[in-house]
C-alpha cells in the first residue's frame, strides 16, 4: 500500500482502483469502472474521497447482467483514531500498518447511519411515517428523492418531493442533530425566517421547503433586483442576541492557512502566490485590529451566501443552514456573500455563464458592496472576502472538476483582487483621515475596489492603485448595529475552534437520484 503523511496520493492516485477492486470482490461483486468524484483532505491527517464506479454483481443480476452504475467512499487516517464511526460492520477496511483505509458502499456511510433510511425512493415513506410526518394515503411505498449534496463522512441533504409538497432532509452525524434542531425552533420564536423542523431523529432532520426561490437562481436572472442589500443586512441582524453565548464559529480567515495548505498540496505552483495571500491577509488583518476591536460583536450566520437565501418577489423571505450560528462579526457574513458571488462571476470569464448573467452578477456585487462598507469596514470587508476565496480555492480539486488546475488559479487570482481591494479602501481611508473634518470623507468610508465598479473585476489583473484624489463622502458606523449604535453585550463566548474541514465551503457536487445500490 502506498504510504504518503495523509493518504491523499493513495485516495486519489492509480492505488485506489486496487482498493476499490478489493471492496468490491469481497463484497462479491467486479469494479469496470471507476473514476474520482470528490476528495476532502486535510493535510497530514487524513483524506476522505467518493468514486463513481461501474460494478457488476453476477451472483444477484446473472452473469450476463450490465454493470450498475455505484457510488464508493472511501477514508484514509493517519495517526488519529477514527472518531463518531457507527456502523463499521458494513466497510471495508484495509491497512499497511501506517495508513487505515475504510471502504464502502454508498449509502452505507460508516458516520452517517440514517442514510440509508432516507436515500432510496421505496423506503423513505416508511422512514417519514415512523418519525410522525403525515403522508397521504398510498403515497409511501414510492416518495422521489433528489440528493442535493453528499460529503462522505460529514452530511447529506435530500429533497423528497411528496405530492402536496416537498421536503427536505438533513442527514448528519447523530450528535450534532440535537442542537440543531434547537437553533431552528429558537430562530423561528425569534421572527427569523428558517425552515420549521416537522420532525427529527438522531442523526435526522426534517424541514418544510421555504417559499420563493434561492437566490442563487434569482441573481441570475434578475441580478441586483433579486433582493436590496439593506434587506440581507437587516435580515442577520435579526438573529437574537439570546444567541451569543453559543460556541463561537471563528471566521473562514482565522484558518487560511490550512486552506492555504491544501491548494499547495493539490497544486504546488501556486505555493508563493497562496502564501503570499495569507501573509496580506493576516498583516491587513491586524493592521484593522489595531485601529478597532476585531472581537466577536454579532450574533453571525456563519456560512451566509447566495445558496442559503430564498427571495421572492425582491423580497427575502427565508434562510437555510443556521448550523453554525453563533457569535460573530457581521464583516464576516458580508464577506462570505461577496466572495462566494465574485467566484460565481468569474465563471463568465472561462464561459460557465452567459456574459449578460455574468454582468448582472457583477452589477449586484457593485451595488451591495457599497450598502455592506456602510455597515462594516471596508478594509476588513475586501479582507475577509480575499479569506472566503482562498478557501474556496480547495472545491476544483475537492470536487474532481474537468480542468480543476485551471479553476483553481482562477479563484487564487480573484483571491488577490479582493486583497488589492482592501489596500485601495485602506488607502482611502488614510486619505480621507488626513483631509480631517474639512474633507468630503470620513475614517471607514466605503471605498471602491482597484478595478471597475465597487468590487475586484474578474476581467482586470490586480494593480497597484496609488490613493484618489478626492476621499470617499459617506462614514460607515461602528461595528455593532447599522445606525451605530452599541454592539451585542459581550460575555459568554468562549471561542471553540472546529477541526478545518469538517465545515468547509459549501461548493458541493449534486449527485444524480437514484444513483447507489
Amino acid at each position: 500500500m502506498d504510504r504518503t503523511s495523509d493518504g491523499s496520493e493513495l485516495l486519489t492516485g492509480p492505488g485506489a482502483g486496487g482498493l476499490l477492486r478489493s471492496a468490491v470482490g469481497n463484497a462479491g461483486g467486479v469494479l469496470r469502472t471507476w473514476e474520482l468524484d470528490h476528495v476532502d483532505h486535510r493535510p497530514g491527517r487524513s483524506t476522505k474521497a467518493l468514486y463513481r464506479t461501474t460494478v457488476s454483481w453476477p451472483e444477484i443480476d446473472g452473469a450476463q447482467a450490465p454493470a450498475r452504475e455505484e457510488l464508493f467512499g472511501a477514508s484514509a487516517h493517519v495517526g488519529e483514531q477514527e472518531k463518531d464511526l457507527l456502523d463499521a460492520e458494513n466497510s471495508m477496511v484495509m491497512t499497511d500498518g501506517d495508513i487505515n483505509v475504510r471502504v464502502w458502499r454508498y449509502p452505507h456511510d460508516p458516520w452517517l447511519p440514517m442514510l440509508p433510511k432516507v436515500c432510496y425512493p421505496d423506503v423513505v415513506g416508511r422512514t417519514l411515517v415512523d418519525m410522525g410526518v403525515p403522508l397521504m394515503p398510498g403515497t409511501a411505498e414510492h416518495v422521489p428523492i433528489e440528493v442535493i449534496s453528499y460529503r462522505p463522512g460529514r452530511r447529506a441533504v435530500l429533497r423528497a418531493q411528496l405530492p402536496d409538497r416537498g421536503l427536505y432532509l438533513k442527514v448528519m452525524q447523530p450528535r450534532r442533530s440535537g442542537e440543531i434542531v434547537e437553533r431552528h425552533r429558537h430562530l423561528l420564536a425569534a421572527g427569523v425566517p428558517v425552515p420549521r423542523v416537522i420532525a427529527h431523529r438522531e442523526g435526522l432532520v426534517v424541514l418544510e421547503e421555504l417559499p420563493g426561490m434561492p437566490l442563487s437562481r434569482a441573481i441570475l436572472d434578475q441580478g441586483v433586483d433579486a433582493c436590496r442589500a439593506e434587506d440581507l443586512v437587516a435580515m442577520l441582524d435579526r438573529l437574537p442576541a439570546s444567541l451569543f453565548p453559543l460556541p463561537m464559529r471563528p471566521p473562514w480567515t482565522d484558518s487560511i492557512e490550512f486552506y492555504a495548505g491544501i491548494v499547495s498540496s493539490s497544486l504546488p505552483s501556486l505555493g508563493p502566490r497562496v502564501d503570499a495571500l495569507v501573509r496580506e491577509i493576516r498583516e491587513g488583518l491586524a493592521a484593522v485590529g489595531r485601529r478597532q476591536d476585531l472581537s466577536a460583536h454579532d450574533v453571525v450566520h456563519g456560512d451566509f451566501y447566495e445558496a442559503q437565501v430564498f427571495v421572492d418577489g425582491g423580497e427575502v423571505v427565508g434562510v437555510l443552514d443556521i448550523d453554525t450560528v453563533g457569535p460573530g462579526r457581521r464583516a464576516d457574513d458580508l464577506a462570505c456573500l461577496l466572495a462566494h458571488l465574485s467566484v460565481l462571476a468569474d465563471e463568465g470569464s472561462t464561459r460557465r455563464i452567459d456574459p449578460a448573467v455574468q454582468q448582472r452578477v457583477l452589477t449586484a456585487i457593485d451595488a451591495w458592496q457599497e450598502v455592506f462598507t456602510r455597515r462594516v469596514d471596508p478594509t476588513e470587508l475586501a479582507l475577509r472576502s480575499a479569506g472566503v476565496v482562498l478557501s474556496l480555492a480547495t472545491g476544483p480539486h475537492r470536487q474532481q472538476e474537468a480542468a480543476w488546475q485551471a479553476a483553481t488559479e482562477a479563484i487564487v487570482r480573484i483571491a488577490e483582487r479582493w486583497v488589492e481591494a482592501a489596500r485601495t479602501a485602506e488607502s482611502e481611508r488614510i486619505a480621507a483621515q488626513q483631509a480631517g473634518p474639512t474633507g468630503s470623507g470620513a475614517p471607514g468610508a466605503p471605498a471602491p475596489a482597484p478595478t471597475q465598479g465597487g468590487h475586484p473585476s474578474p476581467r482586470t489583473p490586480p494593480q497597484q492603485t496609488p490613493p484618489p484624489q478626492t476621499p470617499p463622502a459617506q462614514a460607515a458606523p461602528p461595528s455593532g448595529t447599522p445606525d451605530g449604535s452599541p454592539p451585542a453585550p459581550r460575555g459568554g463566548a468562549a471561542p471553540q475552534a472546529p477541526i478545518p474541514g469538517d465545515d468547509s465551503p459549501t461548493l458541493e457536487r449534486r449527485i444524480p437520484p437514484g444513483l447507489g445500490g
